[in-house]
């Protein structure tokens, strides 16, 4: 089992980082880069726009969809798709044909959008000359919507103030909550804060006003949920149980390469964990590569999962192997068991356990499963 998956992870890689990166091409998209990028006024680009940069103005028009990042970002034209934009400043003065997604430490929106609006940062501000023709999803830490908003509202922000009409439900999460004189409130208005909302003078709303408490949570300590974490502990163990009986050879050649070769493992581990997601999502934009990418994601998230098996595994053999050879697949499941035992009691420690040690454990432990794929071939030739 672990041969295939590992098999499978390998190859899938390599497919979807061929796919996903020579999959700008076959989109026929238009690529800008560099230190200041511009679309002129009067420029019209029929492609979909992908853009980097330390600042970026587009005055023109793009007749598809706009994938941009870099630190002033600012739309003055018309897009007839959608966009995805994040950076320092994100700023829409021109018109957004469907929906817009932003992040950004500022986020302003003076133009319209014809689609829904997803904005998260530091600010928000949608003024009053915007439009959003559909829904706004947000969170941030100071909200103002002086806008007119044809769908609903939910989110989560310290403070947020509305000051026009939204003809659908408003739903937050909030610290502080204000509805001004201005605002027309057709729908529902349900807020989960500690404090009472301030609701002015002259403002409407026309369903049922709900103030809800915010649930009392008591902090997350180590033992937190023990039930939930033996459960996992054993479930984990009789996976690597499992592997080892069916595949002894290849779970001891997946430790040994920890052992045997560490830089070479955290290297790759590196190289997989951050570029299969990277590659998959590139890849996933593109009608043939769905499949690919699906099932690339999936191997993904089992080659994690399987990391801390081969961890406990190594930490084990490195223990055991200082005492008796480490060959039987007896010793082996001994090993795995004192070692992930070890490997988890390490993972209860605050502020250890997560992130660091989790993050070792997934470098060190894909990257081994990869190295220890050449082991078995080089035995093989050995022995011919």
């Amino acid at each position: 089992m672990l041969k295939y998956i590992l098999k499978g992870l390998a190859t899938l890689l390599v497919v979807i980082l061929v796919t996903g990166f020579t999959a700008v091409p076959v989109l026929a998209a238009d690529l800008r880069s560099g230190e200041t990028v511009t679309v002129a006024s009067g420029e019209v680009i029929d492609d979909d726009l992908y853009i980097a940069g330390t600042n970026i103005v587009i005055d023109g028009t793009v007749n598809g969809d706009i994938f941009g990042f870099g630190t002033t970002i600012t739309i003055n034209g018309s897009v007839n798709g959608s966009v995805t934009l994040g950076g320092q400043s994100v700023t829409i003065n021109g018109k957004i044909a469907r929906s817009a997604r932003l992040g950004g430490t500022n986020v302003t929106v003076n133009g319209s959008i014809g689609g829904d609006l997803l904005a998260g940062g530091t600010n928000v501000n949608v003024a009053s000359t915007a439009k959003i023709g559909r829904d706004i999803i947000l969170g941030g830490s100071i909200v103002r919507i002086d806008g007119p908003v044809e769908g609903y509202i939910k989110g989560a922000g310290s403070i947020v103030i509305i000051a026009n009409g939204v003809r659908g439900d408003v739903e937050l999460n909030v610290n502080k909550l204000t509805i001004a004189s201005t605002a027309n409130l057709r729908g529902n208005l349900t807020y989960t804060s500690k404090n009472e909302a301030e609701i002015q003078s002259g403002a409407q709303i026309g369903g049922t006003t709900t103030h809800k408490m915010p649930e009392v949570k008591e902090p997350a300590g180590p033992f937190t949920n023990i039930g939930g974490k033996v459960i996992a502990f054993l479930m984990t163990l009789l996976a690597g149980i499992v592997i080892i009986l069916v595949a002894p050879r290849r779970a001891a050649a997946v430790a040994a390469s920890i052992r045997r070769k560490p830089w070479l493992s955290l290297g790759w581990g590196a190289i997989i964990l951050f570029a299969t997601p990277i590659a998959a999502i590139i890849t996933l934009v593109t009608v043939v590569g769905v499949p690919v990418g699906l099932i690339g994601l999936t191997l993904y998230g089992i080659a994690i999962y399987l990391s801390q098996i081969a961890v406990g595994l190594f930490i084990g053999y490195w223990i055991i192997g200082y005492f008796s050879k480490v060959e039987s697949r007896g010793v082996l499941v001994g090993a795995l068991a004192l070692g992930f035992t070890i490997l988890t009691l390490l993972k209860l420690i605050p502020y250890v356990g997560f992130p660091w040690l989790w993050l070792a454990t997934v470098l060190f432990g894909i990257g081994a499963m990869a190295l220890s794929q050449k082991t078995p071939r080089a035995e093989r030739r050995r022995t011919r």
